[in-house]
This record gives C-alpha cells, structure tokens and sequence, in this order.
C-alpha cells in the first residue's frame, strides 16, 4: 500500500523496480550501496530484494545477516516474518510490526525444540529443560512476548484505546528478535537439523 506524500512511494517504487524480471543486476548493488551508506535503512538481497530498517548502521548489519542466516539454514518462514516486520514499519503500522517480529521468534523456537512444541511457551520451557537455555534468556523471550500480548493492536484487536505502539517499538523489537532467532539458531538448531520440520 502506497503512503502518498511520503518517501515510503520511493521504497515501494525501488522495491517493485528491484523485483521486476529484467531490473539489472548492476542497478540492485547500486542501490543497496546508496541505502548502506547514507541512509536508515539496508537492502536485503537474500530472497526479493526488500529494504528493511536500521536506526543505525550496526542494527542494519545485524538485521540483514539475520535474515541471511535464516535464510540459509531453511528456516525461510522466520527471515520472511522479519522482512514483513520491516515493511510494516515503512507502512507505517507498528503493531504489525510488533507482531511480524514475535512471530519470527516463533517460528525458530518452534523449529529448534526436540518434542516440536506447537506454542512459543512450550519450546521455550523445553529449550531450558532439556537443551541449557539460562532462565534468564527464557524470561527475556517470554518478556517480549508478553509486551506483544499485552499491548493493544498488537496481537489482538484494538477495543476502545489505541495501541501505543511507536517506530521506536517497532524498531526495537525487529532488531531484537533478529538477534534472538540467530542466537536460537546458532545454539540450538544445529542439534536439531535433521528432523526439524517447515517453518510457518
């Protein structure tokens, strides 16, 4: 959905131009160049090139690499909640991209837990049972998904109040779950390879 009036038509533009069949290879790498040195936000050229969000340029690397990392170790559900969490910040809908990052969590907790637990809940006490995850890690998990629960507009529907969510949120979680599926990955997915199942 196009914002009119706002730079958000010149991502959707890049974006749609980038994707198209015969966009020259050349044209993507020049402007993933411009996007990584001069302004918020990076290229993520591991699937459909998609611009994704970064306060800074260290968030950026680490958002992209995330991705990347999902990406190549088959867990393409979780790179592509991520990316769908970028492109709600560039709409503009933070809860949604509140939502899209906790649902990357999940989809990698779900994938690393030996008994295939169906809820974020269940892989994460698993995790700490029978795999070394530190309560303390756990609680954090937990903590942003219950932010994510509680808060209005997020994981369920607005009533009377609107949900409080703001880009800062929004930025914040994004670059936290990122980090949080790599290091669920590296640590526990490994062990769990073979017999992980698809990701949603």
């Amino acid at each position: 959905m196009l914002l009119h009036g706002d730079y958000y038509d010149c991502f959707d533009l890049l974006e749609t131009l980038m994707r198209h069949p015969v966009c020259p290879g050349s044209l993507v790498a020049e402007v993933k160049e411009i996007f990584h040195y001069q302004l918020a936000y990076r290229v993520d050229t591991t699937s459909n090139p998609t611009i994704v969000p970064a306060a800074t340029e260290q968030e950026g690397d680490a958002l992209v690499g995330a991705i990347h990392d999902l990406e190549g170790a088959g867990l393409g559900g979780a790179a592509e909640h991520l990316r769908h969490a970028g492109e709600r910040i560039r709409e503009q809908d933070w809860a949604g991209s509140v939502r899209a990052s906790i649902d990357a969590i999940e989809s990698v907790a779900k994938q690393v837990t030996p008994d295939s637990a169906d809820t974020l809940g269940k892989a994460l006490a698993a995790l700490e049972r029978q795999q070394d995850l530190h309560g303390a890690l756990k609680s954090g998990l937990s903590s942003l998904y219950g932010y994510a629960s509680d808060e209005p507009g997020v994981r369920h529907a607005l009533l009377e109040d609107e949900s409080k969510v703001t880009r800062d949120e929004a930025i914040f979680m994004i670059g936290a779950c990122a980090a949080f599926c790599s290091y669920l990955w590296r640590k526990f997915g490994s062990q769990n390879a073979p017999s992980r199942k698809k990701a949603h």
